[in-house]
């Protein structure tokens, strides 16, 4: 039997695949290092949808508020597309501890992707995400959902780690979670009795969101200090 390790969604093109919009890659160091120590989902929303490699640019605008996809070139709206597979594939998959998005694209960027106020690309808006990554942060509020470029961030790496160790130790056996409760114990005593009271009620979906809510409030020593006890890396 295969040993359980932490499960995660990444874009496709972090791990080396060439499925970009220009037929390259976007390989990364600390995907690749993640990708060894994890189990690990690859996904690419735009070639899901029957987008080719290489491939015409497309753009998320803002109509009425909401944001839509389209490629300027072929004047093709892809916006329920996109919905429609965003929507079968977060549902279709098993239970997941986080993902890893691209930056900036129209489909997976978590942080800096471009927007503009027209289909056609022209008149710029400001940065904002993609669509695809908008689903899962819908359906996946408070958990490690980041893109390559805001993992640079040592806290923020930190925190994300913290969080997919958490959410693989409480899938795989709630046991594990005893140094982290200790620690919470000493930084948020009023926190830390109401996780116990819900694990022993064996409510894990109360776990869950309590410890991920209250990890993003802990010093970076201390996100570090959990990563490593729940890991096993110290």
């Amino acid at each position: 039997m295969q040993p359980v390790k932490p499960r995660l969604v990444v874009s496709a093109c972090l791990l080396g695949e060439r499925v970009r919009y220009d037929g390259g890659s976007a390989e990364d160091e600390f995907v690749l290092e993640l990708s060894r120590k994890c189990e690990v989902i690859p996904v690419c929303p735009e070639v899901s949808i029957g987008l080719g490699v290489p491939r015409d640019r497309i753009v998320v605008y803002i109509e009425e508020s909401k944001p839509r996809l389209t490629q300027p070139s072929t004047s093709l709206d892809l916006t329920e597309r996109m919905e429609s597979f965003s929507e079968n594939f977060l549902s279709s998959l098993p239970q997941v501890d986080g993902f890893v998005l691209k930056s900036k694209s129209p489909s997976c960027g978590v942080s800096r992707t471009k927007t503009y106020r027209d289909p056609e690309g022209k008149m710029y808006r400001g940065l904002g995400k993609g669509l695809f990554a908008l689903e899962v942060l819908k359906r996946y509020p408070h958990y490690p959902v980041e893109d390559e470029i805001r993992l640079r961030d040592k806290r923020r790496r930190l925190l994300f780690l913290a969080k997919v160790y958490f959410l693989y130790s409480l899938r795989v056996n709630s046991d594990r979670l005893g140094p982290l409760l200790e620690t919470l114990k000493l930084w948020s005593p009023i926190r830390y009795r109401r996780i116990t009271r819900l694990l022993e009620r064996r409510n894990l979906e109360g776990v869950r969101k309590a410890v991920l809510v209250a990890l993003e409030n802990l010093p970076t020593g201390t996100l570090r200090e959990i990563y490593l006890k729940l890991s096993g890396s110290s």
